[in-house]
């Protein structure tokens, strides 16, 4: 795996002439681009038109491969935050800087060393994605969100697993149109929160309770009333 990533550091935007661009890359950005490359080959998708879908969503918002669709749902000065799906069911989201993602299509993918079982790890913080409720999953780790609160249940106090102290808890419900999702509310949050408000969710957290879907707002994160019910 260390040999691979030093040649694709080497080669990753060279084709036999000139300088090679992208010397100046990362090791998490490089380390990105092999995670794409490893995809392509696990999904059976030919790597180069993947990689070029990622520019086609740049561009467009929108692409789609093989029944494979990617999507950049978030531009910022860094780059975009892209995630990929099949059939509904989220593959994997990444942020690629804009530099990269124009010159995928121009990777010397022959000059790289290949091994299947070469391990795979996501290097970094995962970054929150601006997302509709209907495509959550626990595939997603991070998400921007925007919805009502459609329902609310009465404060109760709970025990934290690491400590004695008390925590007021509150689970609510929100919805965006598109779906509905459950989003605990803590401590202050149980107070700032009403049915009917609108709420921002910035960098929540997705994962499963009780057999459903909750997004989380913890120390990471921000919730923020919009819209006074």
């Amino acid at each position: 795996m260390l040999i691979g990533l030093r040649v694709l550091r080497r080669e990753l935007l060279h084709k036999g002439r000139g300088r090679p661009r992208g010397q100046h890359q990362s090791m998490p950005e490089i380390t990105r681009l092999w995670y794409l490359i490893w995809v392509s080959k696990k999904y059976g998708l030919e790597t180069h038109e993947f990689l070029e879908c990622f520019l086609r969503a740049w561009n467009n918002g929108k692409s789609s491969y093989k029944g494979i669709t990617i999507q950049c749902r978030q531009k910022t000065k860094d780059g975009g935050a892209f995630l990929v799906t099949q059939d509904q069911k989220v593959i994997t989201q990444i942020h690629l800087t804009e530099e990269t993602v124009k010159h995928l299509p121009e990777i010397d993918l022959e000059s790289l060393p290949w091994s299947e079982s070469a391990p795979v790890r996501r290097t970094g913080k995962s970054t929150p994605v601006d997302m509709q409720i209907k495509d959550v999953s626990l595939g997603v780790r991070r998400v921007n969100l925007k919805a009502k609160v459609v329902e609310k249940s009465i404060a109760r106090t709970v025990f934290s697993r690491y400590g004695n102290n008390p925590l007021g808890l509150s689970t609510s419900t929100i919805s965006d149109g598109t779906g509905s999702i459950k989003l605990p509310l803590w401590n202050a949050q149980i107070n700032m929160v009403s049915i009917g408000d609108t709420v921002q969710i910035e960098n929540g957290r997705v994962r499963a309770f009780r057999g459903e879907l909750q997004v989380s707002v913890g120390k990471a994160g921000k919730l923020t009333v919009v819209e006074n019910q």
